[in-house]
């Protein structure tokens, strides 16, 4: 009976704990596991300075960089659910950002990576900054190892906004 009940009592601990985190805000505590403590960054992992180099890249206007990293089958799928098929729509989708007027900026936050032999990934905060206007969202890209070199073959971008018929 004694185990029933301990069982149970930590079945309701666990449970609650896991309720509390899915609260928006967890719960008015901030992000924290249910011991109570705050689970900290994401690790950086190994493809950190390839997302670094492509945000350089963006704020320098170097479109060589992305025509050297895009792979020749890369799908993007932008904010509002376009889909770029080929190399080519994708280097003139960032060519129009990076040449635009006003010029834009990027910045990036709590980058997290992964990979596994010739597979990658990266997810990151993003914002755009035109001196006027800020667009803020969230990036995943995909990467595939092509000899020694990383290709990007899948971006997702999502806009921190609300939806809108258009």
């Amino acid at each position: 009976m004694k185990r029933l009940i301990l069982s149970c009592a930590l079945a309701m601990t666990l449970i609650g704990g896991t309720v509390l985190a899915q609260e928006p805000g967890g719960g008015g505590r901030g992000a924290r596991n249910i011991w109570g403590r705050s689970p900290g960054p994401p690790p950086a992992g190994p493809l950190v300075d390839l997302v670094q180099a492509g945000v350089d890249a963006y704020n320098k206007g170097d479109i060589a960089y992305f025509e050297k990293m895009f792979a020749d089958d890369i799908l993007w799928v932008d904010e509002d659910g376009h889909e770029l098929t080929s190399k080519m729509f994708c280097v003139d989708f960032i060519r129009r950002q990076i040449t635009a007027t006003p010029k834009r900026n990027m910045s990036v936050t709590g980058i997290a990576t992964g990979a596994w032999s010739d597979t990658g990934w990266a997810a990151f905060a993003y914002t755009v900054d035109d001196g006027i206007n800020q667009r803020k969202g969230m990036n995943t890209t995909l990467f595939k190892k092509v000899g020694n070199d990383w290709k990007i073959v899948l971006i997702h971008g999502a806009i921190n906004a609300p939806a809108i018929p258009h």
